[in-house]
């Protein structure tokens, strides 16, 4: 047996005939972690001594809570804010702190508020609520705000000599509408299906808990091409497949020009729109020793369609497009990544257009690092 202590949040929802109560996930304990989070491993606990509890996973939000209704709209931001604050806590002490060369701090609260209440300001999403969206229609600007006045304040702790670079990883788009890619895959004819009984809805403990099957009931000897992940779609390949028959070079050029061609003529049967905005090849996005374990193509989804959840852990349930009905409305992934790019906005003037894979060696080039020569990008300035 193993002792390992934790921290979590109670919140409390309902104190009558019955009791409804909200626990957070549990976060490690800084100052006595089952195993060192930090370098050197002190750092953690000494952060705890100076600023008392903070949160210490990695994703510190309550998403899931508001997406599965355990908690509200409310408690949702007035958590989200916490979180915020926390990390912006940490930042600025070790801000003022002056211990660092260089100082990377992440707020995350833009990306999850984003996730959960894009529902709010569009609407044409099937989850818009007009109540709610008086409420809370402006949360999304309300911590873009918040992040302005944080970068502020950053900017009056620091000497005017330093760059400062705030960096945005990705951009987003409404998620109004799931696309069963597998389902797709049956449908045109390069997954096949055996037997009679409809494949079950996959879940994460299918994932996770070492039981559950992927792709059941395919019939592998029929199937050309199988999709998972975010847009990823893959060749079932002669030699890295396990029950591969597609073999590589010609054979699988051609089966992945059919799957592309077609995807680009999908269409939403409920509004005619173009589904699919852009279908990229491996080689066009991807370099490097182990191209060869990518996907054969990645799906670009035009705004409002994002891939199924159901999609993303394997399945292939019935219909190709339906509604999403949950509150997790907003998305990065699987959308056209040429539509969803960042933001740059740096205190030095540079090269443009920049890219993310660019930032890290515009680092090392301003220490006077040495940088790699098999590294992505260029220095910015």
């Amino acid at each position: 047996m193993l002792r390992v202590h934790g921290m979590a949040q109670f919140f409390l929802i309902r104190a009558g005939q019955e009791l409804q109560l909200y626990v957070s996930p549990v976060n490690w304990r800084p100052d006595n972690p089952p195993a060192p989070m930090s370098s050197p491993a002190s750092f953690s606990g000494d952060l705890y001594e100076r600023l008392g509890p903070y949160r210490t996973l990695g994703w510190a939000e309550a998403t899931w809570g508001l997406n599965e209704d355990r908690i509200d709209e409310k408690t949702f931001m007035d958590d989200l804010y916490r979180a915020f604050d926390d990390r912006a806590e940490v930042i600025l002490q070790r801000l003022d702190a002056k211990q660092w060369d260089l100082l990377v701090g992440v707020i995350e609260s833009t990306d999850r508020v984003q996730h959960m209440m894009w529902r709010l300001m569009d609407t044409t999403h099937p989850m818009y609520d007009k109540t709610l969206a008086g409420r809370f229609g402006d949360a999304i600007e309300r911590v873009y705000r918040k992040c302005d006045d944080f970068v502020g304040e950053v900017m009056t702790r620091l000497g005017e000599g330093t760059p400062i670079l705030i960096v945005s990883d990705h951009g987003f788009h409404s998620f109004r509408q799931s696309v069963n890619l597998d389902t797709w895959l049956v449908q045109e004819g390069f997954m096949t299906l055996q037997g009679q009984a409809a494949p079950g809805e996959k879940k994460l403990d299918d994932l996770f808990g070492g039981g559950g099957q992927f792709w059941e009931n395919v019939d592998w000897s029929r199937t050309k091409a199988y999709a998972m992940g975010l847009g990823q779609i893959y060749l079932n390949l002669r030699g890295r497949e396990g029950q591969g028959i597609v073999s590589p070079g010609a054979e699988a050029k051609a089966v992945a020009d059919q799957i592309a061609s077609r995807l680009l003529t999908l269409t939403d049967p409920t509004t005619g729109a173009r589904v699919v905005d852009a279908v990229y090849k491996s080689d066009d996005i991807y370099s490097g020793p182990f191209i060869g374990n990518a996907a054969e193509l990645q799906v670009g989804l035009a705004d409002g369609y994002r891939v199924s959840w159901q999609t993303a852990l394997g399945g292939s349930p019935a219909g190709i497009i339906y509604p999403n009905r949950k509150k997790w409305s907003g998305d990065h992934g699987a959308f056209d990544y040429k539509q969803t790019a960042g933001t740059l906005i740096s205190s030095r003037a540079g090269d443009v257009p920049a890219r993310i894979i660019d930032i890290a060696p515009t680092v090392l080039k301003y220490f006077g690092v040495p940088i790699p020569t098999d590294i992505d990008g260029k220095p910015l300035f």
